[in-house]
């Protein structure tokens, strides 16, 4: 059974402390809410097993959850104070201050390093860590996606061993993450052009409501941060980031004490500490990525009347289907379901986008989507009535048909009205 986090009426529910102050929905920590919810859940599917590696004592109590908790908490603490963080590094920290026990076997080692790497995981939602499903040697993260392999996740598992990488290397074992700006590894020829061509998009020919009407695509609603905007051709799905209250309260924030370990997030102690590096992104990167995912969202449903209504009568039930309201993201709604709404001072709405400087990490996912919508053609009338990607086109298809239907109305009746010319007289003869 699932225990709910410990917190405070003061300072709110303890396990948010991890993120930096939050300048969130209202200015306060209710807009995350629902993260309390969401790592309960978390901690459930952690196999008992685990719990003999944390000390009955590291927290003052012998409540399974409570102890879990306080090693999640230092784990924070502690990627943080390193200057090059790695799982095994962190397991050696969390060992010394005795929020973990000694591995004393090559089991237990291993154990520890699933344990933080699930953590890692928890804190950083760029995957959920899976349990089970591979052998013990193995880290695994939890397929959402349909088999698909996307550039995020080029694989979903990898070996133990890597935990002695720093985290740059190790996340890059399982794909790109954490995209680098304006990088595209498809080897597909057909995706690379598009990702050389595609330079410029606008929220009319790029939105929710056209790629759902026009190019039949579905959206899967998902917790993976890393798969934001991924397209999986086969399944004919786009993968969306259910959380974007975690993007905004990951933000960096200006330090009142000087003291930068307490204002960067988890996340950005993921990037690469190497000056100009091309393979992996920057702390900056990291603060763009979480603006590029909060932009995209009015990209994909605000900016767009149609979009908004579309999310409002369809999207918005199936993001949270199955999930208690009190454990909703409040923030998505906001920034999908309203014509204007606040970014955080962080991003800007333009009419037309250009995607090399707007959206340089996720400009390949939306190069990809452009494809498909331009090779995709409306089937029947009403679905040429919402293709609205060409204004100029759109209003001249239509002003022909409505002109031409008049045309041929006008002769119909000249035709009737020259019968009954000539039928009339001859009735009366």
């Amino acid at each position: 059974m699932t225990q709910s986090l410990p917190s405070t009426p003061e300072t709110g529910p303890i396990a948010l402390s991890i993120f930096p102050t939050f300048n969130g929905i209202d200015g306060n920590l209710s807009g995350l809410a629902w993260y309390q919810w969401w790592l309960d859940q978390q901690f459930s599917t952690l196999p008992t097993a685990f719990y003999h590696l944390i000390p009955e004592d590291a927290s003052g109590s012998n409540n399974g959850s409570t102890r879990i908790l306080n090693t999640f908490l230092q784990f924070a603490v502690s990627i943080k104070a390193q200057s090059e963080p790695g799982i095994d590094r962190i397991i050696e920290d969390l060992v010394q201050i005795k929020a973990l026990k000694p591995a004393l076997e090559e089991q237990d080692l291993r154990s520890c390093r699933t344990l933080v790497f699930a953590m890692l995981g928890w804190q950083t939602m760029l995957y959920q860590p899976s349990f089970g499903t591979s052998p013990p040697e193995e880290f695994s993260i939890t397929d959402d996606f349909d088999g698909y392999h996307g550039q995020a996740f080029l694989a979903f598992k990898q070996d133990t061993s890597s935990a002695k990488r720093n985290l740059e290397d190790f996340l890059m074992g399982f794909g790109l993450v954490m995209p680098p700006r304006n990088t595209c590894i498809s080897e597909d020829i057909e995706e690379r052009q598009a990702f050389d061509s595609v330079s410029t998009i606008d929220s009319i020919e790029l939105n929710a409501s056209v790629l759902h009407d026009i190019a039949h695509i579905n959206f899967k609603w998902i917790d993976s941060l890393a798969a934001h905007m991924e397209y999986n051709k086969a399944m004919n799905t786009l993968y969306l980031f259910r959380y974007p209250s975690f993007c905004a309260a990951n933000l960096p924030q200006s330090s009142k004490t000087g003291n930068d370990e307490t204002t960067k997030s988890v996340l950005h102690c993921c990037a690469s500490k190497t000056a100009n590096s091309r393979q992996w992104v920057s702390e900056e990167d990291v603060t763009d990525f979480l603006c590029e995912v909060l932009l995209s969202y009015r990209l994909l449903f605000g900016q767009s009347k149609e979009a908004r209504q579309y999310f409002r009568r369809l999207v918005q039930a199936q993001a949270f289907e199955d999930i208690p309201s009190h454990s909703h993201d409040p923030l998505l709604p906001l920034l999908c379901g309203r014509k204007s709404t606040d970014l955080f001072g962080h991003g800007k709405e333009r009419n037309t986008y250009r995607v090399a400087r707007d959206f340089p990490m996720l400009r390949f996912r939306i190069a990809v989507l452009k494809k498909q919508l331009a090779i995709s053609k409306p089937r029947g009338w009403k679905e040429l009535w919402r293709d609205k990607r060409d204004s100029a086109q759109w209003v001249t298809f239509w002003a022909v048909i409505i002109i031409g239907g008049l045309g041929l109305l006008l002769s119909l009746l000249q035709v009737i009205i020259g019968v009954l010319q000539v039928t009339m007289p001859n009735s009366h003869s």
